[in-house]
């Protein structure tokens, strides 16, 4: 009997041990299907922070060429605004310049007929303001190219006459003057040329 004993016993053990194998089985399964779905919220979690990372570097991406446009039309605009300004001036300059050319020529007449030794009155202190504004405020001056060679850069040729005193290519008299601004010119001289 007390082999009986001892199988009856060791058989509950058995039994019980089945069922706390069970048991665990299923905690394990409860927790590893706990696992299982946190992994996949981790993954979804991940994708999801890619995806935002990815959204957040194609918008700044986006931001910096706009910032990029905007400065670029602003230069540009400053550029335009200097042409305009340039070109304006050019036009005020060209409109100056017959007038100055009506001055000289006027003062030249006044010279040639007026009977005091004076030089400097009348158009002549004119001019002279006129050249000295221009030279002071734009770094605007005339040329004069009398006895230069001709260069059609800086020079229109209105006739040409025989010269024995001068080499053919000669500036011999100037109709109207020359104007630059530093190097650039703004105005060729009107010029008789030797042939």
């Amino acid at each position: 009997m007390a082999e009986k004993k001892t199988k009856q016993t060791a058989a509950k053990s058995k039994a019980k041990a089945k069922a706390g194998k069970a048991k665990e089985t299923a905690k394990e399964k409860a927790l590893k299907k706990s696992v299982a779905e946190l992994e996949q919220n981790i993954q979804y979690l991940e994708q999801e922070l890619d995806d935002q990372k990815e959204r957040v570097a194609a918008a700044e991406e986006k931001m910096l060429r706009v910032v990029a446009e905007y400065e670029n039309g602003k230069k540009r605009l400053e550029r335009e605004k200097e042409r305009s300004l340039s070109f304006a001036k050019d036009r005020v300059l060209a409109g100056l310049f017959p007038i100055i050319d009506n001055l000289e020529r006027s003062a030249k007449y006044e010279q040639e007929h007026e009977e005091v030794d004076s030089d400097k009155h009348g158009v002549h202190l004119v001019l002279d303001q006129i050249a000295k504004y221009l030279k002071e405020t734009n770094n605007i001056e005339a040329f004069d190219p009398t006895g230069e060679p001709f260069d059609p850069e800086m020079h229109e040729a209105m006739a040409m006459h025989e010269s024995e005193e001068h080499e053919s290519g000669t500036v011999l008299e100037v109709f109207e003057k020359g104007y630059r601004e530093g190097d650039r010119i703004l105005r060729v001289a009107k010029v008789i040329v030797s042939q």
